[in-house]
């Protein structure tokens, strides 16, 4: 139960980062060509040395794309090659994702959420439903600037009361470049990520700062090994803690893309 609460928590996270004018799976990930399925596979490493132990993965994730370019399924597998979490996505005849099932590792069914667009094709509203009894159900409020950017997540539990909601900035090319989280209940900022990116458009950055404006984590990224559809087939991603209270976060890892095309 506890794996499942954190694949949520990322799956949530996931939607949230990706609310905006719908357009394919491919472009939200500034992924190029015709793109039939994804192998990933993590590996952790030495932050001090930058090096990876590339005989020790520690999960991979499989990826299925239709052709008109949306991820129609996804696959979680630990380091014992174990399947650990599946996904499958469902799509409306204008590409708009409408439906979302969570498979935990027995094959049983424990989630679903459903999204809802406008007239214009923009998410406004997904409803996150946990199976069986649906008691932990959430329901996320999408908003928009004039350029259709998504500018604020209100997302509500039972009873439609308003669990905390997500606000947003973005540069003048649409990239997000600042998240703030909000407790609900005093209406204040808890946590504020900033972003900062390549002339491709792939994150390079990300820093974590307090409510107090003290940078707490900052995040750097790397890509390398380009294909030939001009695709990164190596990330790599470092970690560190950036004052007392996260000291100790240390982390280097490496993820391996190998892309097939149709």
């Amino acid at each position: 139960m506890k794996n499942f609460h954190l694949f949520i928590v990322g799956l949530l996270f996931a939607q949230l980062c990706l609310a905006q004018t719908v357009k394919n799976s491919l472009y939200l990930q500034h992924l190029k060509g015709k793109v039939k399925r994804i192998e990933s596979v993590l590996y952790n490493g030495d932050a001090t040395k930058g090096t990876i132990d590339t005989l020790a993965p520690t999960s991979k994730i499989i990826e299925l794309y239709d052709e008109n370019g949306n991820d129609v399924e996804e696959s979680y597998t630990d380091k014992d090659d174990k399947k650990v979490s599946k996904w499958i996505k469902k799509y409306n005849e204008k590409s708009e994702k409408i439906e979302e099932d969570y498979f935990a590792e027995t094959g049983m069914q424990e989630a679903t959420t459903f999204f809802r667009y406008d007239a214009s094709g923009k998410l406004v509203e997904s409803d996150h439903e946990f199976s069986p009894d649906k008691t932990n159900s959430n329901k996320t409020l999408y908003k928009y600037d004039d350029r259709d950017n998504n500018i604020e997540e209100d997302v509500y539990s039972n009873g439609d009361s308003l669990k905390y909601k997500n606000t947003y900035k973005y540069d003048s090319k649409g990239n997000k470049i600042e998240m703030d989280y909000w407790h609900a209940k005093e209406d204040t900022i808890r946590v504020k990520w900033t972003f900062d990116y390549n002339n491709a458009g792939l994150r390079v950055k990300e820093d974590r700062y307090s409510p107090r404006g003290e940078l707490q984590i900052e995040n750097l990224f790397t890509y390398e090994n380009m294909d030939n559809s001009g695709n990164w087939q190596l990330q790599t991603r470092k970690s560190q803690g950036k004052n007392k209270e996260y000291a100790r976060i240390l982390s280097y890892s490496v993820t391996k893309m190998k892309i097939y095309y149709y």
